[in-house]
């Protein structure tokens, strides 16, 4: 049995033994069972108190790395009782940052008043534009392509209009303007329970970043959308043409068949007989347009224009 490693157990040769051991080892498996339970439970309870303070420690452990990072960007003074900090911050904003130096003074309980000196340096003072929730969207577009040197005019202000109305140029679609208007309403109205939310979805919050760039799209899109007449890419007339082709057919739809030998005559390549006369069906596209002023609409005719333009955009006929 040494061999194989094998512990061997006397096995008494009475019935009464044999049922006094099992009854022992029974009972040392119950008490087993009874430990393993009790701390089943015990990591049970630890783990839910463990979760219920997961999000306060997540939080306090963040703050921690951000104050030693803070911390290990500073200095340490001679006397090392303070610490100095070199930063760029903007001069509209000195009154804010003194305010706040007092009240970390004042809720830490330290003896020592902050100072708030100006450094004379050689240095380029880096770029910062102040933005809001309204701007940051178009300021991003911006510094995507690059930020400027300081003092240089910022260009995201302008964009406010251009971009949106360039992008309504090329998407001037009123029905996919109103779905966008939609989806771009619906996360004004709920910034605030979507803020509370903390996606981590990059695609989202791009879309939510830019939510009041989407809608400004969405309004010029339903705007130019209007004056394309198109929606959801058909093309729809809502007042009616002030344009009519009807009188042009009744006054002018007549072809001349001298003038059509000449036209051949002068194009051989495209001349299609049949039975020594042409066919109107064989007429050759660009001498129809030359030749018929049924297709020039022209204003001179009785009955084709109205005489007034059509009420917004572009004329149905126009296009």
């Amino acid at each position: 049995m040494f061999l194989f490693r094998a512990t061997v157990y006397p096995c008494p040769e009475s019935a009464a033994e044999r049922r006094e051991m099992a009854d022992g080892v029974n009972t040392r498996i119950e008490d087993l069972n009874t430990v393993i339970t009790q701390t089943e439970s015990l990591r049970r309870e630890l783990l839910q108190q463990a979760f219920t303070n997961l999000w306060t420690w997540e939080i306090k452990v963040k703050k921690m790395k951000a104050i030693y990072h803070i911390l290990n960007s500073c200095n340490i003074d001679v006397t090392q009782q303070c610490v100095i900090a070199e930063i760029w911050f903007p001069v509209a904003d000195t009154g804010r940052i003194k305010k706040a130096l007092n009240q970390g003074m004042e809720r830490s309980g330290s003896t020592i008043n902050p100072i708030l000196t100006a450094v004379q340096t050689k240095m380029a003072p880096p770029t910062f534009n102040r933005t809001n929730k309204f701007t940051v969207g178009f300021q991003t577009i911006v510094d995507a392509y690059g930020v400027g040197t300081y003092r240089e005019i910022n260009p995201a202000p302008y964009t406010v209009i251009t971009f949106p109305f360039l992008f309504a140029v090329m998407f001037g679609d009123c029905g996919h303007g109103a779905v966008m208007l939609g989806f771009a309403l619906w996360m004004v109205m709920n910034e605030k329970s979507l803020l509370a939310q903390k996606n981590d979805n990059e695609i989202w919050n791009t879309f939510f970043g830019g939510r009041y760039l989407i809608l400004l799209m969405s309004i010029f899109s339903i705007y130019t959308g209007f004056i394309y007449n198109d929606c959801f890419s058909k093309s729809f007339n809502i007042f009616g043409s002030s344009w009519h082709v009807t009188p042009m057919f009744n006054s002018t739809w007549r072809l001349g068949q001298s003038n059509y030998r000449e036209w051949c005559l002068a194009h051989p390549i495209l001349i299609w007989w049949e039975g020594g006369l042409p066919t109107f069906l064989n007429l050759p596209s660009t001498y129809v347009v030359e030749t018929s002023g049924a297709l020039q609409l022209d204003p001179k005719v009785p009955g084709v224009f109205s005489g007034n333009p059509y009420p917004f955009g572009i004329d149905p006929v126009i296009e």
